[in-house]
């Protein structure tokens, strides 16, 4: 039995950060191209994120409009989601990685500039 009052806030959230992620990944693959190609990736995964949500959105818009509970329209929207959850989590993971990188990576320049001045 599904939840029409808490499936039309899925539907409200899910259409209102998708557009925010599709118009946020824009900006960032545009500002990210003048960092060479690989700087635009994460504005297209955001995209991509964008619009598998927009189809969950889309899905339970479709079983709130339909009287009875369609196995199919369910199937879709869980499908939608963990493909949005699948990217985010290793959009998450790479940030992660290229954090850790970077403080590594400022730690030892600092001890190399500190080095010099010895």
């Amino acid at each position: 039995m599904l939840q029409r009052e808490q499936l039309s806030d899925l539907s409200k959230w899910a259409g209102f950060v998708s557009i925010m992620t599709i118009i946020l990944g824009v900006l960032s693959a545009i500002s990210g191209v003048w960092f060479y190609l690989i700087g635009a990736a994460p504005g297209v995964i955001m995209i991509i994120l964008g619009i598998k949500l927009r189809a969950a959105k889309n899905a339970a818009d479709a079983l709130l409009t339909s009287g009875d509970e369609n196995l199919a329209e369910v199937n879709s929207l869980i499908a939608s989601l963990a493909t949005y959850f699948k990217l985010q989590g290793i959009l998450n993971i790479v940030v992660l990685a290229f954090g850790v990188i970077g403080i590594i990576f400022s730690a030892l320049a600092g001890l190399a500039f500190y080095s010099m001045f010895s």
